[in-house]
């Protein structure tokens, strides 16, 4: 009887322990791009707003003009501060009223937001996403 009980309370704390190691586990689906369109579009004389320079993900606020003169607003979702440090960006790297060619993968709910793909600066620097297919970490879009 006595092994019986203590059996039970061995699988029940082994059941916890797992239970609770998976409760606490990352989920990836949080990192998924299913939200966005696979191929990507390109924002011309992009006037940037702010860059939000912040954990768990940076975003990049634009203003662009259409045909007519309407002005659209845009958000491009990027990586953390730490992964775009290590590829070349700052908190400075952009600044409000910076005009430049912001290209992304849109929202498949036509929102205007993004994940962003990559910049290029009227001086031709190119800073990309820490999960555009051609940066360093080469995650998104092989």
């Amino acid at each position: 009887m006595r092994f019986r009980a203590t059996g039970r309370r061995a699988l029940f704390g082994s059941a916890l322990a797992i239970l609770s190691c998976a409760a606490t586990a990352p989920l990836p689906a949080h990192h998924s791009t299913a939200a966005y369109e696979a191929q990507t579009i390109t924002l011309k004389s992009a006037v940037v707003k702010r860059l939000v320079w912040a954990n768990p993900h940076s975003v990049l606020w634009v203003d662009v003009k259409d045909d007519r003169g309407r002005v659209t607003s845009w958000g491009a979702e990027s990586g953390s501060p730490s992964a775009l440090s290590r590829i070349g960006w700052s908190r400075n790297s952009v600044k409000a009223g910076d005009v430049m060619l912001v290209e992304l993968f849109p929202a498949r709910n036509g929102a205007h937001v993004g994940r962003l793909a990559r910049i290029v600066l009227p001086n031709g620097r190119e800073l990309l996403d820490s999960i555009y297919k051609d940066s360093p970490f080469d995650t998104l879009q092989k």
